[in-house]
C-alpha cells in the first residue's frame, strides 16, 4: 500500500464519516457539540506563542502525555512562558481526564484528534501550527505523522510499540507506506530493543530504546469511608481484586473460589470489578449458579467475612479497591482482550498477576515482571489451571506479596525517571530546531 492508495481509500470513505459519527454520538462515544474537531475544525483560539502537540487515544496515553509535558516544563523553564500543550485524544473518558487537569492548572488545550483524511489533518495543522508533534498512541495514523513531518514540525514517536497484528501490516502490505511515514520522523522512543529494531526495519532513523511511558500512573482517588468499611467487614480476609474483567474471566475466578472451598479455605474473597458495569446482572447470575452468594456495590451492599465474592459494579472506586487488596489480578488477560494497564496497581505497591494475553500492555507488565513486582502466566493449554494454582500459592505467602508490592512500586517510580529522560530528548530537539 502507498500513501496515494491510502488517501484514495479515505476519499471513498469520507462520505460515511457523518453517519459513523452520529452512530458514535448515539452510543455516548462522541460529544455532539464537538463533532467538528473530527474534521480538523475548532472553535478554540490559538492564543499561545508556542504549541506543543501530544497525541494519544485513551486515558493511559493521556496520563503519559501530561507526565511527559510536566517533565518538559521541569527540564526547560522557558517553556513556562507562553507555551501551551495541545493534547489530542480519541475517547470521551480521556477528554474528561485532560480537561480536569486543565481546570487544575495544567497549561493545556484539549481537542479530539481529526480523522486521518488528509484534508482534515491539513485544516488541523493550519489551525494549530504546532511547534512539535509527539505521538504516544500505538496505532499510527499515516497522515497525522506524515503531514506533521513534511511541514517541518519536529515529530517524535514516544512510548512506541506495535501489536503483532499492526507489525504484520506495516512489515507486509503496508511496508511502502511505512517507508514513507517513518523515515521523516525525528525521533522514535521505543518501549524496548525489540520494538526499536522493528522501527529501524520500517525506515525510522533516530531510535532510542526507553520504556513504555504508560507505566506512569497517577493514583486514582480513594473513598476513605468506603475503604474503612471494607477493611472492617473483611478484617480476617485476604483480598484478591479482579480489576476490569471481561466475559469468560469470571468462570476462571469461580474455579479459583472452588479451589479455596475444596481446601476448606474461607479466608479469601474475590472482588470482581467488571470492565463494563452493564454486565453486572449476568455476573451475579453466573456466580449464584455456581453456588455462591454475591453482594453488590450498586445495591449499597457490603461483603462479609463468610463471602467468597463481592461485585463492585459502580464507577470511580478502583483506587479504593486497589488500596484494600492483597493481590491484584489485572484482567482482560485470561481472554484474548490484550490485557489492561497494570501501572495503577503497581503505583499502590500491590503485587500484580496477569494471564497470557497481554499484547496491549506487554511493555508495562514485562517491566513489572523483570522488577519482581508481578507474575505473568505463560500461554499454554493449561494456562487457566496455572493461574488458579499460582494464586493459591502466593495468596498464602504474605511476606512474598509484600516484597513484590514494594518491587512494583519501585518500578513505577523508575518509569517517572524515564519520562524525565524522554523529555530531555524532546527539549534538545526543540532547542536545536529553535537555533536553526
Amino acid at each position: 500500500m502507498t500513501l496515494l492508495l491510502y488517501n484514495l481509500i479515505w476519499k471513498l470513505l469520507k462520505s460515511f464519516v457523518p453517519n459513523y459519527l452520529n452512530y458514535r454520538v448515539n452510543r455516548g462515544k462522541e460529544e455532539k457539540n464537538r463533532i467538528l474537531e473530527r474534521y480538523g475544525i475548532s472553535t478554540k483560539k490559538r492564543n499561545s506563542k508556542k504549541i506543543i502537540w501530544l497525541h494519544g487515544s485513551s486515558v493511559g496515553e493521556s496520563v503519559a502525555a501530561i507526565a511527559l509535558a510536566n517533565s518538559m516544563l521541569k527540564n526547560d523553564s522557558s517553556l513556562k512562558i507562553d507555551t501551551k500543550f495541545l493534547i489530542t485524544t480519541n475517547t470521551v473518558t480521556s477528554a474528561k481526564y485532560v480537561n480536569n487537569k486543565i481546570k487544575q492548572g495544567f497549561p493545556g488545550i484539549h481537542q479530539y484528534h481529526p480523522y486521518d483524511y488528509h484534508e482534515f489533518v491539513k485544516k488541523f495543522l493550519i489551525k494549530w501550527k504546532p511547534d512539535m508533534a509527539i505521538f504516544l498512541e500505538s496505532d499510527f495514523w499515516p497522515n497525522l505523522i506524515y503531514l506533521a513531518s513534511v511541514n517541518k514540525i519536529p515529530t517524535i514517536l514516544a512510548s512506541s510499540q506495535m501489536s503483532k497484528k499492526s507489525a504484520r501490516f506495516w512489515s507486509g502490505i503496508g511496508k511502502m507506506l511505512a517507508k514513507k511515514i517513518f523515515k521523516n520522523v525525528d525521533l522514535v522512543l521505543a518501549v524496548d530493543p525489540q520494538h526499536a529494531k522493528l522501527f529501524e526495519n520500517l525506515g525510522a532513523k533516530n531510535i532510542r530504546s526507553l520504556t513504555s511511558l504508560k507505566s506512569i500512573a497517577e493514583k486514582p482517588s480513594i473513598n476513605v469511608k468506603y475503604v474503612k468499611k471494607l477493611k472492617k467487614n473483611l478484617s480476617n480476609k485476604k483480598i484478591i481484586l479482579a480489576a476490569s474483567t471481561h466475559q469468560g474471566e469470571e468462570e476462571v475466578l469461580i474455579q479459583l473460589a472452588n479451589s479455596f472451598r475444596k481446601k476448606g479455605y474461607n479466608n479469601t474473597i474475590i472482588i470482581i470489578v467488571p470492565r463494563h458495569v452493564k454486565r453486572s446482572q449476568s455476573i451475579q447470575n453466573l456466580v449464584k449458579s455456581a453456588g455462591y452468594d454475591i453482594k453488590c456495590r450498586s445495591k449499597n451492599e457490603y461483603p462479609e467475612n463468610n463471602d467468597y465474592f463481592y461485585l463492585a459494579d459502580t464507577m470511580g472506586e478502583m483506587g479504593s479497591l486497589i488500596e484494600v487488596s492483597n493481590l491484584v489480578f489485572v484482567a482482560g488477560s485470561l481472554v484474548p482482550a490484550g490485557g489492561h494497564n497494570p501501572a495503577e496497581a503497581a503505583n499502590f505497591g500491590k503485587c500484580v498477576i496477569m494471564g497470557p494475553f497481554t499484547e496491549k500492555c506487554n511493555a508495562q507488565i514485562n517491566d513489572l515482571v523483570w522488577s519482581g513486582g508481578a507474575i505473568k502466566i505463560e500461554k499454554n493449554k493449561f494456562y487457566k489451571k496455572d493461574f488458579v494454582n499460582k494464586v493459591n500459592e502466593i495468596i498464602n505467602e504474605p511476606l512474598r506479596l509484600e516484597d513484590m508490592g514494594k518491587n512494583a512500586m519501585e518500578a513505577s517510580g523508575y518509569a517517572q525517571l524515564r519520562a524525565d529522560e524522554a523529555s530531555e530528548y524532546l527539549v534538545a530537539i526543540m532547542n536545536k530546531n529553535k537555533a536553526k
